[in-house]
C-alpha cells in the first residue's frame, strides 16, 4: 500500500511526521504499537490513518468528551457516515445507533469513553462488529505511576479481548520509561512496536516566574499577556472558583473578553468558550485541567499557569498546547510559597480517605507514593537553576540536548535577560527554593509548633494563622484560643505570610495534616 498517498488522501499532508509511518505500519500489520509522542506531533494520526484504509473497525476509547467530539468532528469531515461516537453525554438512543452501524460494518471508527466497559453486556455487544485495532488515547491513564490515572482504564485490557481486537494501539505525549513499562503491562501489549520521537519542543521557551503573593502573581500575568505576540493565551489555575475569579480580572484588566471553563459549567456554556476561544472571536481562556486535552489549536503563543501544577507530566501537556504551528511560544510558569503547601495539603487528604478492601489499600499506598514522587519532581524543576528544557527532557528519559533555534529563548534560566513581566524586585531565594521563612526573620515555626500542641480542640491550618495574628472570632474565644502562647505574636505580618511558612512546614514534613473532611494540624 502508498501510505504516502493514502496520507495526502484522507489528510491532505504531503509527508509523514517523525514516528508516524512507523506507526501506521505496525497498525496495518495487526502489530501492538506503543506511540510516545510530544504534544502537537500528529499521536492521533497514528491510529487514524490506519483505521481509514482498513476494512475493520478501529476503536477509539478517549477519556474526555471535549477530546472525543473535537476528533469525531474533524473525522466525519474526512470521512463522511464512517465515524460515530458513544459517550453519556449523547442521549440513549444515539448511542444505540451508534453501535448498531458498528456492528453491521458501516464505520471505521468508534470513539467511546472508558466507563462505558463497565456497562453489563456492552463489550458483547460490540463483539459482534469485526474489531481490527483498539486504540488507546492518553494511554498514561492506565498507570497509576502516571499523572492523571483513571481506574476505568483499568479494564481496557480485558476488554480488548473480549471484543475481539488483532491489535491494541496505546499512545501518550507524556510517559516516562517508568510509566511507559507500565502501559504496556497494565494493557497487556504483545511485543509492542515502540515508537518514540523524543520530547524536545525547540520553539518553546519556558520560565518559572516566582511571585510573592496572589496579587503579585495576577500583576506578572496581566503584564505578561500585555506583551507583544502573548495572544491567544491559555491561563490554567487550580480550581473552579479561581477560573472564575481570574477570568473576571483579566477581563477587566486587558480589556478584551475573556472565556472561562471548568468541569462545573454546563455543557453548553463549555461548548461556547471552546467554540469561541478556537475559532479566535476570544483570545483568552482562562480554564482548569478540564480545557485542552485534544485541542488542536495551532496558534496559541502563551500558555500560562496561575498555580504550580501537581507533576511535570502535567505541566508539559498542557504547556505543549503552544505552539503547535511551530512558531515560537511560550509556557509561564506563576510560582507561589502557597503552592506547595497546598500540594501537600491535597495529597494527605486523598491518602486519608479509608479504602474498603486491602487490595484497595494496596492501591492507595501505590497512588499515594506516586503523588509523592510527583511533587518532589515539579518543585525541584520550580526551584531549579538549571535549564528548564533539559530538566524536562531528563524527567522524560530524552538524553538529547536542547537545540537552539534563534530567535526562541530556551527558558529564564538560560536566557537571563528573558522573564517575562519581572516584578521591581524578585522574590528572596535560599539555595535555589522560593524563600519561606517570614519577613521578620522571627521563630514563627516554633510559634507555629507551640499553637498545634497546645490547641485543643486541634485546629487546622485557617485557624493557626488566625490564633498567631491575634483574631477575636467566637471560635477563638469559646476555645481559650486567646490564652495560648503566641496569641497574636505575629499580628505583624500578613495572613498570607503566616500561612505559607505554616504551608512550608507541611511540605517540609515538621507539620502533618490529619486529613478528611475537616483537616487538623498535628506535629510530625
Amino acid at each position: 500500500m502508498d501510505l504516502s498517498a493514502a496520507l495526502h488522501e484522507h489528510f491532505g499532508f504531503g509527508g509523514f511526521r517523525p514516528g508516524q509511518r512507523e506507526a501506521v505500519q505496525a497498525a496495518l500489520c495487526d502489530r501492538d504499537v506503543l506511540v510516545v509522542m510530544p504534544t502537537g506531533s500528529g499521536k492521533s494520526l497514528c491510529y487514524q490513518l490506519p483505521a481509514l484504509v482498513r476494512d475493520d473497525l478501529t476503536v477509539v476509547v478517549s477519556p474526555l468528551v471535549s477530546l472525543m467530539h473535537d476528533q469525531v468532528a474533524a473525522l466525519r469531515v474526512r470521512a463522511p457516515g464512517r465515524v460515530a461516537l458513544i459517550n453519556a453525554q449523547q442521549d440513549a438512543e444515539a448511542n444505540r445507533a451508534a453501535l448498531a452501524r458498528a456492528t453491521r460494518g458501516e464505520l471505521a471508527l468508534l470513539y467511546v469513553a472508558p466507563e462505558r466497559f463497565s456497562a453489563p453486556g456492552f463489550a458483547e455487544r460490540l463483539a459482534a462488529a469485526r474489531v481490527g485495532l483498539f486504540a488507546v488515547d492518553e494511554a498514561h491513564c492506565v498507570s497509576q505511576w502516571g499523572h492523571d490515572f483513571r481506574p476505568d482504564y483499568f479494564r481496557l485490557a480485558d476488554a480488548a479481548r473480549r471484543v475481539g481486537a488483532k491489535a491494541i494501539v496505546a499512545s501518550t505525549a507524556t510517559a516516562t520509561p517508568q510509566v511507559a513499562l507500565d502501559v504496556v503491562r497494565r494493557l497487556g501489549l504483545r511485543d509492542p512496536v515502540r515508537v518514540s520521537t523524543g520530547f524536545d519542543r525547540p520553539n518553546l521557551s519556558f520560565a518559572v516566574v516566582p511571585c510573592r503573593s496572589g496579587v503579585d502573581k495576577r500583576r506578572r500575568l496581566v503584564a505578561a499577556l500585555r506583551e507583544r505576540d502573548a495572544l491567544p493565551a491559555i491561563v490554567y489555575t487550580g480550581t473552579r472558583a479561581s477560573a472564575q475569579e481570574l477570568s473576571g480580572e483579566l477581563r477587566r484588566e486587558l480589556g478584551e473578553d475573556v472565556a472561562v471553563y471548568h468541569a462545573g459549567m454546563d455543557r453548553g456554556k463549555r461548548a461556547a468558550a471552546q467554540d469561541a476561544f478556537m475559532g479566535g472571536a476570544t483570545r483568552v481562556v482562562v480554564a482548569t485541567n478540564a480545557f485542552g486535552m485534544g485541542i488542536d489549536k495551532r496558534d496559541v503563543r502563551t500558555v500560562a499557569h496561575a498555580t504550580v501544577p501537581p507533576s511535570i507530566e502535567a505541566y508539559y501537556q498542557e504547556a505543549g498546547r503552544a505552539g503547535r504551528d511551530g512558531l515560537p511560544a511560550r509556557g509561564i510558569l506563576l510560582a507561589e510559597r502557597r503552592d506547595k503547601g497546598l500540594h501537600v495539603f491535597f495529597i494527605e487528604r486523598e491518602a486519608s480517605q479509608a479504602p474498603e478492601t486491602l487490595e484497595a489499600a494496596a492501591s492507595a499506598a501505590e497512588a499515594k507514593r506516586a503523588r509523592w514522587r510527583q511533587f518532589r519532581a515539579v518543585w525541584a524543576f520550580v526551584e531549579g537553576e538549571g535549564c528548564r528544557r533539559l530538566a524536562i527532557l531528563r524527567h522524560f528519559g530524552d538524553r538529547s540536548r536542547p537545540e537552539p533555534v534563534e530567535g526562541v529563548p530556551c527558558c529564564d534560566v538560560c536566557a537571563p535577560g528573558w522573564r517575562p513581566a519581572p516584578a521591581p524586585t524578585a522574590p528572596a531565594r535560599a539555595g535555589g527554593r522560593l524563600a519561606i521563612s517570614p519577613p521578620d526573620g522571627g521563630d514563627l515555626d516554633g510559634a507555629i509548633l507551640e499553637i498545634v500542641v497546645r490547641a485543643k480542640p486541634a485546629v487546622g491550618r485557617t485557624r493557626a494563622v488566625e490564633i498567631l495574628r491575634g483574631g477575636r472570632s467566637r471560635v477563638v474565644r469559646d476555645y481559650a484560643y486567646d490564652g495560648l502562647p503566641g496569641y497574636g505574636a505575629y499580628a505583624h505580618l500578613s495572613k498570607t505570610d503566616v500561612l505559607a511558612r505554616v504551608d512550608g512546614m507541611l511540605a517540609a514534613g515538621s507539620l502533618r495534616s490529619t486529613g478528611g473532611q475537616f483537616p487538623k494540624l498535628a506535629r510530625a
